[in-house]
């Protein structure tokens, strides 16, 4: 049977009911109880921890793609990633796949060597957005970049060059989030 305020406030040595009421208040905001109106003892608890994978998200790893000079690359499809929802944002219907970057030329973007990314294969790429592209047949993450109305991949490093394509370029997905081990 659920406590009364009058019985919180005396287990807690608290001077008024109305303290009681502003901490089980509290409690039901953050989602540990669920209160059932104004009537006595109607505290429920609705869990004695917060549940952690209410929002976390299995995303597939498809392999590495290289920061740097375009290269072909298999779909290796190895694992998944556990991911928090609020890193990504709301991502219900969206198909999403994690990366893990090779190379130096998107430094620039704080993207570095080891890094993983979580991109979004259905989100429409727009001018200066991180990329993962297909040009002319090879992988590479870049920057999503246009010159005298024609699209190209820039690199974030000087030491690396832009990649114009030849024949086509896909853009396979957008970079929503970016993991680094420490």
């Amino acid at each position: 049977m659920a406590p009364t305020y009058r019985e919180i406030s005396g287990h807690f040595g608290f001077k008024s009911t109305k303290a009681a009421s502003d901490h089980v208040h509290a409690l039901e905001k953050k989602g540990y109880v669920r209160l059932h109106g104004k009537l006595s003892r109607s505290i429920e608890i609705v869990s004695s921890e917060p549940d952690s994978t209410d929002h976390v998200v299995s995303i597939p790893i498809l392999g590495e793609v290289p920061a740097g000079k375009p290269e072909k690359k298999e779909e290796n499809r190895s694992d998944t990633i556990a991911v928090d929802e609020t890193i990504i944002g709301n991502c219900k219907g969206q198909r999403l796949f994690a990366l893990k970057i090779t190379g130096e030329s998107m430094t620039g973007r704080s993207i570095c060597d080891g890094d993983w990314v979580i991109v979004d294969a259905d989100a429409s790429p727009n001018e200066g957005e991180v990329v993962v592209a297909l040009i002319d047949g090879d992988n590479t993450l870049k920057t999503l970049a246009k010159k005298k109305k024609r699209f190209y991949l820039k690199s974030e490093n000087p030491d690396y060059p832009d990649w114009i394509p030849m024949e086509e370029m896909i853009v396979q997905g957008v970079v929503k989030a970016l993991i680094r081990r420490i």
